[in-house]
């Protein structure tokens, strides 16, 4: 296994990880999460796309609750891009999940997050590169997706994440992301890793970008996702390649972690 750093576009260090190759005879699979949504009302357009897009909302940001509800319309897929602690000092948002929080304010901000974006199905992390290296946080994170049958897209923030193992460990289906997308936005970059992300499928059967909502990522997917199919290229949702390792254990819900219909 090859592992390359790269850097994401608040700053903080993330990890390429390229793995062994899979069985050349089934279908290329890639997903497209675009993260950061919900504080534009350009940002709507993203549900707009053709195909199956994964859109990773903010909760508790001003059009968060709209892009979920055209996002539902059009038949994507909605998560939950829960802010939480950056190994710097970069407040991740309203909501943030941080290391010297408790258990019981875990709960509460997660409780909230779920309550914005009831159409939400998984979870991916915002940031994150401080908590996602600690297992009792994510263990606390993975417990509340587990009582609600969510899966967790770890976005890889740092090399030293915890979030993969932490999911497979709570028998949750857990994905990863392979390639940033539009780091640096410019047409060219994005072609590139475009490439990058087309090669990676190519080779291991299946790959997740993770985007953003510049305008030249939204000219650019406009552009290329209806070539998708014609190249032997299946858009999914990220929540197709998430996987389960072990069997879901029971977790029963006490009293204070039930939650509202």
């Amino acid at each position: 296994m090859v592992f390359i750093m790269a850097f994401c576009a608040n700053g903080e260090a993330v990890e390429e990880a390229d793995v062994a190759a899979t069985d050349n005879s089934a279908p290329i699979k890639i997903a497209i999460v675009i993260d950061d949504l919900g504080n534009s009302r350009f940002q709507q357009n993203f549900a707009e796309l053709p195909g199956a897009l994964t859109l990773a909302l903010l909760p508790h940001t001003p059009y968060a609750e709209r892009i979920a509800q055209a996002a539902q319309k059009t038949g994507k897929e909605v998560i939950i891009h829960m802010p939480m602690q950056p190994g710097n000092n970069i407040d991740a948002g309203l909501g943030m999940l941080r290391s010297e929080d408790n258990k019981a304010e875990f709960i509460m901000l997660m409780e909230q997050a779920f309550m914005h974006l009831p159409q939400a199905v998984g979870m991916n992390n915002h940031m994150g590169s401080r908590l996602t290296s600690l297992v009792e946080p994510m263990q606390w994170v993975m417990e509340q997706l587990a009582l609600r049958n969510f899966y967790f897209l770890d976005s890889r923030t740092t090399a030293a994440t915890q979030a993969e193992q932490v999911a497979k460990n709570f028998g949750l289906p857990v994905a990863r992301r392979h390639v940033f997308l539009d780091n640096d936005p410019r047409l060219s970059e994005i072609s590139a890793r475009w490439n990058d992300l087309l090669k990676h499928a190519k080779k291991n059967g299946e790959a997740i970008a993770i985007a953003h909502p510049h305008r030249t990522t939204y000219e650019f997917l406009q552009a290329k996702l209806p070539e998708l199919s014609a190249n032997g290229i299946q858009l999914v949702f990220a929540s197709q390649l998430a996987h389960r390792e072990h069997p879901a254990p029971t977790i029963e819900l006490t009293e204070h972690e039930v939650t509202r219909p």
